[in-house]
């Protein structure tokens, strides 16, 4: 995929998706079902990330934030399959 973002377009379109960051920093978001993600501030770490990888409880990472854009991903202009590819997994490259 060859997409390139407005720098805005998570605050546009998705700000509830934000849920913490990657490392130091936020964590201990609530993630789909009540769970606490991450957790102790130190941020969310990329093993966590990577349990959620399906159409059902799906979290991507951008530029450090951690999204959980399991609501959004009927309403993504480019399909499911753009963001799916990507679950679980940092789509910092991709994204931007």
């Amino acid at each position: 995929f060859n997409m390139i973002h407005p720098a805005d377009v998570i605050e546009k379109y998705a700000p509830d998706a934000v849920i913490g960051r990657i490392g130091g920093g936020g964590g201990g978001a609530a993630a789909a079902g009540g769970a606490v993600a991450g957790g102790g501030g130190g941020g969310i770490t990329m093993a966590e990330v990577a349990k959620h990888n399906t159409k059902g409880d799906c979290w991507v990472v951008v530029n450090g934030q951690v999204l959980d854009v399991t609501g959004f991903l009927g309403e993504h202009p480019g399909g499911e399959l753009s963001i799916l590819t990507f679950a679980g997994k940092d789509a910092t490259e991709e994204f931007n």
